[in-house]
């Protein structure tokens, strides 16, 4: 009896916090996300002439992008959409990662290549661009870093627990079966053999040659000069000023100079970026993530921006598409 009263008191709450909001987005007109001045109305398909912004926050990993980290498959696809844009003429990248996973990573620094034979594009990094995050900015025709960013770490990780003393020590066991000599190399449940170790340091040697390669090719610098910086050193922006790991030292403002500059456009060229409604940034601060195509995602958020409110919060789940 109190289990359905509690149920019936949380409806009743929800439903009245999903009501208000309604009321007040229906009122203001808000919108879930827009962009500044000159956009046009959709992603990034300018009406003037200008240049995007791009922000790399967070974990870098295959998929969508969360409030918090970001996915490969968003970052392309708007990447994409830009390339297709005659009127954006440059890219600002704004990183501020620690890095990810080796493909994701690889994926949009490939694309940038890829962009940049069409557009300029200058990166501005703010506290940390390191791994993952220095492999996308090497893309880059021009790098920005704060003297007290930390960048660099060129270099490739990986971790494998083991947990075999633990359960040896209260007695517990774990039987495996498989098919295939090396299908349980990386099991926790016992000691890896010296031909597994081979197995895997020739994968990250691979990696890391390639790591090392891709930022030789986007810096336009030799992958000896590359490979006396590399080995996973992080630097200050200062730092890797000296080495020319950056090209110069600013922020936003000084980035947004230098790509007008390159972009050959009088005076500073407009900057078209994402800008989040306080409606979304309450659905963020839930919990609540939109994943999926961009036109699943439309269909969401026009239904919560209709009559019909529909709040998740994150201890009931997320929105996944």
């Amino acid at each position: 009896m109190e289990r359905n009263q509690l149920l019936l008191f949380l409806s009743f709450l929800f439903s009245t916090v999903a009501t208000v909001l309604g009321i007040v987005i229906l009122s203001s007109g808000a919108s879930l996300a827009r962009f500044s001045s000159g956009t046009g109305g959709g992603l990034f398909q300018a009406s003037e002439i200008g240049a995007a912004v791009i922000p790399i926050v967070g974990e870098i990993h295959s998929g969508e992008s969360s409030y918090d980290s970001t996915g490969s498959d968003s970052i392309l696809r708007e990447l994409r959409a830009l390339d297709e844009d005659p009127n954006i003429k440059g890219v600002l990248i704004e990183i501020n990662s620690p890095g990810g996973t080796v493909a994701a990573s690889q994926e949009i620094f490939n694309e940038l290549l890829h962009l940049k034979k069409t557009k300029k594009i200058v990166v501005s990094m703010k506290d940390v661009a390191a791994s993952g995050g220095y492999y996308i900015a090497a893309a880059a025709d021009y790098i920005f870093a704060q003297n007290g960013t930390i960048t660099g770490s060129i270099g490739v990780i990986s971790f494998s627990p083991n947990v075999k003393g633990l359960l040896e020590r209260y007695g517990v066991g774990v039987k495996t079966y498989k098919a295939g000599k090396y299908k349980d190399m990386h099991s926790p449940f016992r000691d890896s053999t010296f031909e597994e170790d081979e197995m895997i340091n020739k994968q990250l040697q691979d990696t890391y040659r390639k790591f090392v390669e891709d930022v030789a090719k986007g810096r336009n610098r030799t992958v000896k000069s590359i490979e006396e910086l590399a080995e996973g050193k992080i630097y200050s922006g200062e730092d890797a000023f000296r080495n020319k790991l950056v090209d110069d030292i600013g922020g936003r403002r000084e980035a947004h100079q230098k790509l007008s500059e390159l972009c050959q456009y009088e005076g500073l060229i407009p900057l078209f970026e994402t800008e989040l409604s306080s409606f979304d940034r309450f659905l963020r601060s839930m919990g609540v993530q939109f994943f999926g195509s961009s036109l699943q995602t439309s269909k969401i958020k026009n239904l919560i921006q209709s009559q019909i409110l529909v709040i998740l919060p994150s201890h009931l789940g997320k929105i996944l598409l």
